[in-house]
Parts: C-alpha cells; structure tokens; sequence
C-alpha cells in the first residue's frame, strides 16, 4: 500500500508540474499579445502567472529551486520576445528615413538648374534691330576736287548713342546716272540727336570729279556728281 501511494504521489505531482509549466508559458504568450481569448469575470481576475499554486491535496508541495527554475525560464523568454519586437521596429522604421532625406537633393538640383535657362534669354533679344533709312540720315556732304577724301556728317534720330555705322554711297552723275558705290563700315560715336562727321574715300578723285556742292575743277566743271545713302546696319552703346 505504501508503495501505491508513493507512485500516485509522485505521478500527481509531474502533472502539477506539467500543469503549472504550461499555465506560465500561456501567461507570457498572452502578456506579449501573441494570443486572446475571451474569459469570465472570475477568470480575469487571476492575472499574477507568479503566484504559487496551491496543491489539491495537503501533502504536496513544490520546492523552492524548482519554482525559481520556471521563473527565470520566464524572464529569459519575455527578454527575447522584447529583443525581436525592438529589431522589428528598427528594419520597418529604416526605409522611411532613406526616401525621405533623397526629396531635398531632388529639389536642389532643380532650383539650381533653373536659373541657367533664364540668363540665356537676354541675348537673344539683343541680337535683331529693325533699321529704318530714318534711324541715321546723310546730314552733309563735302568733297572738293583737289582733296582725296570726302567729309560726311551722319545724324542719329535714335534715343540712344550709336557706336558703329555700316552703309552704302552711291554716286550719280548730274543727270541722275549711276556712276559707282562704295560700302562702308565706320566706328563712330553719334550721341542721340547729334551730328558727326566721318571721312571716306572721294570719288573719281584721279580724274578730278567733285561734289556739285563743293568747289569744282576750273575748265571741267562738268565733272560734278550727287550721291545717295542707304544705311545697312548699326550699333548701339
């Protein structure tokens, strides 16, 4: 009989053990929110995984060094479960940070580039000027024929200062037959409204024409000409 209830005795207490193991591991597993389940009022109220349960029988008792055991058990699995959650949060948090920082590079680059489109459109706005034969007009025409080079005064009717002006002579005899032209390209500064004289070659010098403003050659007085300017192009300062 003695050996009977031994065996009962020590059976029983492996299954409390086994009971008590697998209360603790249910605590901890609802404690981290892996599990949920639906209990009643007297059974939420036993919320301490720790407390010691108490035999059914008055003759059983679990030692100390055993408890003790299952305890940091415990710890050891609720440490690991709070190292996964914590590397968890870190991989899914860390994309975010990299997308984010890339967005103020992408707007720099853009500010940067637009300035260099703006600054090429002035020059193209400078590069064609209408010219009107009334921009720069012939304002005097003298050229005697003992004198190489004639003198001739241009006018400037722009608003602004002209610094180069490129045109055409054109010579006439007296009775409004073309004898010859000379292009031309002088650099000259002509205020707005003002008057400047130039010098250019005089025609028929060698054989001894003169405008038919200016002094003629005695005994040839015939040898008079007229002349005509068409302004080509011009500079402005």
């Amino acid at each position: 009989m003695d050996d009977e209830r031994t065996e009962n005795h020590g059976g029983f207490i492996k299954v409390l053990l086994f009971l008590a193991v697998v209360a603790i591991i249910v605590a901890v597993l609802w404690a981290t929110g892996l599990i949920r389940w639906e209990s009643t009022p007297e059974e939420m109220e036993q919320e301490d995984p720790e407390l010691v349960i108490a035999p059914a029988q008055g003759d059983f008792v679990v030692s100390e060094a055993e408890w003790n055991a299952l305890q940091s058990e415990v710890r050891q699995l609720r440490k690991e479960m709070n190292a996964l959650k914590a590397a968890a949060g870190k991989s899914a948090t860390a994309p975010r940070q990299t997308t984010s920082s890339n967005k103020p590079a992408q707007q720099t680059i853009q500010q940067t580039a637009q300035p260099a489109q703006t600054t090429s459109k002035p020059a193209a706005t400078m590069t064609a000027i209408q010219v009107t034969q009334n921009d720069i007009t012939l304002a005097n025409y003298s050229h005697d024929w003992v004198k190489p080079e004639a003198t001739v005064a241009f006018k400037n009717n722009l608003s602004q200062t002209v610094t180069s002006i490129s045109g055409r002579m054109i010579y006439y005899d007296m009775g409004g037959n073309m004898l010859d032209y000379q292009d031309f390209t002088k650099s000259v500064t002509i205020e707005s409204g003002m008057v400047r004289s130039i010098t250019l070659k005089g025609y028929g010098y060698r054989d001894n024409y003169a405008y038919y403003k200016s002094e003629p050659v005695p005994g040839n007085e015939e040898r008079k000409y007229k002349v005509k300017f068409e302004l080509k192009s011009y500079k402005l300062k």
